[in-house]
């Protein structure tokens, strides 16, 4: 029937209480598709709490502009700036007791560095010019994210590892001829901090500021520089 619809051979006191239970009726629909939308809406709050509290591997690809400063065979110079890529896999945990996450990576990092002609002077040593410094980088890394606006988070990071230069350029032997010096490894480690946003539960970008540190190598001392990497990270 409906409200207001007559039962064939129903009287009048009849009608009215099947009237009042098809309202009641459709007040009860109405609550029920009312409890539905709210359990859909909880049952999206979890689903995404507990993507949240998940753990995921990750891929990381960065790229950025890097400033290197060293004592090439016991003369303070700077060299000019230079650019680094870094490429990382590592796993990112979720903090159950504690605010943020904490990731750890195994990084590859390669920068390069030229001594550009305003700098031609400082790097004849020894009957030697046009010096250039590679650097590779072997580390593991700790990150401590914390979440301070929707999908924005700031981190700070750590790491050790090995270093390994090698130095470009030319040698005066009755003419220039050109040499390619590769140095032994030594121990690396940075600190740095950054902020990261996440477009989505599986695209992260970061943008942050590194601070590498690296023992003396042969024919390079007091090796310092700083590195601005601007990432993109793929969990998974």
């Amino acid at each position: 029937g409906g409200p207001g619809k007559k039962a064939p051979g129903c009287p009048e006191a009849c009608q009215g209480q099947i009237d009042d239970l098809n309202s009641s009726q459709a007040q009860q629909n109405e609550v029920l598709g009312a409890h539905g939308k709210q359990l859909a809406n909880h049952e999206g709050r979890i689903t995404a709490l507990e993507k949240a509290f998940q753990d995921y591997w990750y891929v990381r690809l960065g790229a950025g502009a890097s400033w290197l400063a060293a004592d090439f065979y016991d003369k303070d110079s700077d060299l000019d700036t230079g650019w680094v890529g870094q490429l990382a896999f590592g796993r990112d945990f979720a903090m159950y007791n504690a605010p943020g996450r904490f990731r750890a990576e195994l990084a590859f990092s390669y920068q390069t560095h030229d001594a550009g002609d305003d700098n031609l002077s400082v790097f004849v040593i020894d009957n030697t010019r046009d010096l250039s410094v590679d650097v590779y980088t072997f580390m593991v890394n700790g990150f401590y994210e914390l979440p301070v606006a929707d999908a924005f988070s700031v981190y700070a990071m750590v790491g050790a590892g090995l270093a390994h230069a090698s130095l470009d350029g030319q040698v005066w032997e009755g003419g220039w001829v050109d040499i390619d010096q590769d140095g032994s490894n030594a121990f690396a480690y940075k600190a740095g901090f950054g902020v990261t946003y996440n477009f989505t539960q599986e695209i992260a970008g970061d943008l942050g500021y590194e601070y590498l540190g690296i023992a003396d190598i042969d024919g390079l001392t007091d090796i310092g520089g700083s590195n601005v990497v601007a990432s993109v990270r793929f969990k998974f």
